[in-house]
């Protein structure tokens, strides 16, 4: 506890970490680019821009905490961590699971051995994204799991927020805006907790997730 609280009182004295979002590399092989093939045919815009959003953020994170992640890897983990919760997405792994981001961790873990990615490296994935719904994802699980979390916490509930410069968020939101995000994550989280009510996030609606969301210091 108390090496939490002098990691944030030390955030809180910090300046806000600025950089130009252009100079953020997008990686662009085949796999990165089915990747988002496979996103953009399941999802619906609100939740595509949520996906690249979680990249960036966790992309900067990255290179404000100076972690030297494999950019592949964690641009396939953000683009398709939700995978779960669309209709189709769900669908895609012949493995069930109580989670959506288990059930999606089993659909992308399948997509990547059709694109005849290593078994080490679907591991690293789909294990980051079966762990991002987590209320903490450590180190110890690998740059790539950690840094999924904390672009997706932030983009979600604007964990961090104000660790980012002002300039850079809106250069995020300016090339990816949110498109009613927070309302279409409600309903999708609401709907799990219906469908799944003892998953994580039938746990987390019940213990305040839903109000997080809606308070998040992004306008929509």
């Amino acid at each position: 506890m108390l090496v939490r609280l002098k990691l944030f009182l030390r955030r809180q004295n910090e300046t806000p970490f600025s950089i130009d979002v252009d100079s953020l590399r997008i990686p662009d092989s085949a796999l990165c680019s089915g990747a988002g093939e496979l996103l953009a045919s399941v999802s619906e815009p609100w939740l595509v821009n949520h996906c690249i959003r979680t990249y960036l953020w966790a992309a900067i994170v990255g290179t404000k905490e100076r972690r030297t992640f494999d950019e592949e890897l964690l641009y396939v983990a953000s683009l398709l961590h939700d995978l779960g919760l669309t209709n189709t997405g769900s669908k895609l792994s012949a493995t069930t699971a109580e989670c959506f981001a288990v059930e999606g961790a089993f659909a992308v873990e399948e997509f990547l051995e059709k694109q005849g990615v290593a078994e080490s490296r679907r591991k690293l994935v789909a294990e980051a994204i079966s762990l991002h719904l987590n209320v903490r994802v450590s180190l110890e699980h690998g740059f790539e799991a950690h840094l999924l979390h904390e672009g997706a916490a932030m983009d979600v509930m604007g964990s961090r927020f104000d660790e980012v410069n002002e300039a850079t968020r809106n250069q995020v939101l300016a090339k990816h805006p949110r498109l009613e995000m927070k309302s279409g994550f409600v309903a999708s989280m609401k709907q799990q907790s219906v469908t799944r009510p003892y998953s994580r996030a039938g746990f987390l609606c019940r213990h305040g997730f839903i109000s997080l969301i809606r308070r998040s210091p992004f306008v929509s």
